[in-house]
């Protein structure tokens, strides 16, 4: 049986050795003009995942969850260019700060299971 450790917590189970596709629905599309003070936007109660792509400036901080939230230089990091795509909890929340560089645009893709 194989096992993974994330955050110092072993799990044993059984794990995709390949890659695997998940479809999901579009939702809304939005974007968060950030900038040096952190900028919070309520998603949609029923998205369940996003995908967030920053552009302009070096990278970005942003924080998930439910209510308002506030973004920090500690927050996660996400740089320019790049995409993510992650879970979020029912009624979520986003903030996000810019980094170094000028101000940044995230773009959030609501996705819907």
């Amino acid at each position: 049986m194989a096992s993974i450790t994330t955050d110092a917590v072993t799990t044993t189970g059984t794990f995709l050795s390949e890659p695997s596709t998940t479809a999901f629905s579009l939702g809304t599309s939005r974007s968060l003009a950030i900038g040096a003070t952190s900028a919070n936007l309520a998603l949609t109660p029923t998205c369940r995942f996003v995908s967030l792509q920053p552009v302009g400036g070096n990278h970005c901080h942003f924080v998930i969850g439910v209510g308002a939230q506030t973004a920090t230089a500690s927050s996660h990091y996400l740089r320019t260019g790049e995409r993510i795509t992650l879970a979020v909890p029912p009624d979520a929340n986003i903030a996000a700060i810019q980094g170094t560089g000028a101000a940044t645009t995230l773009y959030i893709t609501e996705l819907l299971d």
